[in-house]
């Protein structure tokens, strides 16, 4: 049975990776934009893939797959959004980020199914950690993506709107997004 919740939350998911790829593409983007911007288009893929594959199929196996792979990127994503803020590496977020994927990749969320709110809540962690950058650029902006993410995780965690959660907590990510790009492009760190 096609879900079209799934496949329209997969294309949903393209969103913000075309406001990082409109501020990339500015003659004017700098290095910090350019890096967080490919944190999100580098993810994007992996999550499209997950959200058709729960669309059109119902294979567990694969789903848990591509599951991890959508996980795991999301913390490469957020490593390269905190690496984005100052332009070097922060040992304690990378480690974080590298104990995250080899739990994931460890994990079996097939016969541990809670397992999988364990990975979304650490993923949750690690983008608000990535973030905390922005807030010595634009309080108000990091202020309003832990709004945004905060209103998006509750409605896909508890699934607020039943199969439709997933494409709403994909449209809720445009403004965090947009305010991340924001962020790197404008405003200068202290």
């Amino acid at each position: 049975m096609i879900s079209y919740e799934e496949i329209l939350a997969a294309n949903v998911m393209l969103l913000p990776s075309i406001v990082a790829v409109s501020f990339i593409i500015d003659s004017g983007a700098k290095c910090e934009t350019i890096i967080a911007g490919f944190g999100v288009i580098i993810h994007c893929p992996f999550s499209y893939v997950l959200h058709i594959h729960r669309g059109l199929y119902d294979n567990p196996v694969m789903r848990t797959k591509l599951f991890k792979f959508d996980a795991s990127f999301i913390h490469i994503h957020a490593l390269l959004t905190g690496y984005a803020w100052f332009l070097k590496i922060d040992w304690i977020e990378a480690v974080y980020h590298a104990y995250c994927i080899a739990n994931i990749v460890r994990s079996d969320p097939l016969q541990f199914p809670e397992i999988k709110n364990k990975i979304d809540v650490l993923c949750a962690i690690g983008i608000i950690k990535s973030s905390y950058g922005l807030r010595y650029r634009n309080t108000w902006l990091w202020i309003c993506c832990l709004i945004f993410w905060g209103i998006g995780f509750a409605i896909h965690n508890r699934k607020l709107f039943g199969r439709a959660s997933a494409l709403v907590f994909h449209t809720l990510l445009v403004i965090p997004q947009y305010c991340m790009m924001i962020g790197c492009q404008e405003y200068t760190h202290p």
